[in-house]
């Protein structure tokens, strides 16, 4: 893979993963509402109100093909489409480094330290062969 092809897959990781996170953060607001409702409850109505605009095109190469949650662990689906492009070895880590920051910096992270809440974002490619996934967790953030 050449210096630009690494460079590309870099900045098209954290559009990405920027428009991605701005997409799902809103729905979790109402996790952290001060409601008598249980974690398991606000789960489940975020991510109801959530799936209904999926399939969600993210940028030219990801879409937001599912979310779910078992229990406290809330899951991201994406699906990439390289159009015939290596996925660079690093994805994952680039991925995460520009997820992990937002996530601790928004109101998703009280879901995390509060109430244990993690964060599993898992890519695919189109086709379904798994290319990564990670997990953000209270420790992240601290």
């Amino acid at each position: 893979m050449t210096k630009t092809e690494k460079r590309w897959w870099t900045v098209s990781a954290v559009i990405a993963a920027a428009v991605s996170f701005t997409l799902t953060k809103g729905m979790f607001t109402a996790i952290n509402a001060s409601t008598p409702s249980t974690v398991d409850e606000r789960l489940t109505k975020a991510v109801n109100e959530l799936k209904p605009a999926l399939p969600k095109k993210i940028d030219e190469l990801t879409t937001l093909i599912d979310v779910w949650h078992v229990g406290k662990q809330v899951t991201y689906l994406y699906e990439l489409d390289l159009g015939g492009r290596q996925i660079p070895s690093n994805f994952v880590t680039v991925a995460r480094n520009a997820i992990v920051p937002r996530v601790c910096g928004s109101d998703m992270k009280y879901g995390l330290v509060n109430d244990g809440v993690t964060y599993v974002y898992r890519y695919n490619l189109h086709g379904g062969l798994k290319a990564g996934e990670f997990t953000v967790t209270a420790s992240d953030c601290t």
